[in-house]
């Protein structure tokens, strides 16, 4: 009887144990509160019909930003500036956007941008690879002048005169100015949603809003 209720015992903590490694930590809170939808400022309740009218689910980076309605809105219309008006071709926006937020730590913008530069041309190896691209054969010499021009950004020393000179190589003058528009402003957005305790969405967006 004693050595039943001890095996009944060992089952049980085993079973507990088992149940906790496969239950998923609960997400932790923003640090500000984010706005909800019936919120009584009309200038957030506006930015988030409009993120919503976009066919998305306004998320937590937007619900924080809402605190600041009107300089939400600016940077909103920055951010679709880049992804809709610039000339210069997605996937080397998606790769310079990559590099620029894992350098910065930025983990939702680099987790929201994994997916949409997998639907712009860039391969999982490639970014699996990005922390150690220098010495990686996966990147053609466009996409190493675009990484490098990334490090030196957010480098201390900032970019030398050989790491600009290979953007001329590849890029017109209008394509630099936009991918380096592209990459302080999502390493910015990194600093500020690293601040905010602004966490990676727990799932993908459904609509694939923002994909090539």
């Amino acid at each position: 009887m004693a050595r039943a209720r001890i095996f009944t015992a060992v089952l049980t903590l085993a079973l507990i144990a088992a149940f906790a490694l496969n239950v998923a930590p609960a997400q932790q809170a923003p640090r500000v509160p984010p706005v909800q939808d019936d919120t009584p400022d009309p200038d957030a309740a506006a930015n988030l019909k409009a993120i919503a009218a976009r066919g998305i689910k306004p998320h937590d980076i937007h619900r924080v930003y809402a605190n600041a309605p009107k300089l939400q809105r600016r940077s909103s219309a920055l951010a679709q500036a880049i992804r809709n008006d610039a000339t210069v071709p997605r996937a080397d926006r998606e790769l310079i956007i990559l590099r620029a937020t894992q350098l910065m730590r930025g983990d939702y913008q680099f987790t929201q941008h994994r997916t949409m530069a997998l639907s712009c041309g860039i391969t999982a190896a490639q970014i699996d690879s990005l922390p150690r691209w220098r010495e990686s054969s996966l990147f053609n010499e466009r996409q190493r002048a675009v990484l490098a021009y990334a490090d030196g950004m957010v480098s201390p020393e900032g970019v030398t005169d050989t790491v600009f000179e290979a953007m001329k190589r590849h890029f017109s003058t209008r394509e630099i100015v936009e991918l380096t528009v592209t990459a302080s402003y999502y390493s910015g957005s990194a600093q500020a949603t690293r601040a905010l305790g602004v966490q990676p969405e727990k799932e993908p967006d459904p609509t694939g809003y923002a994909k090539c």
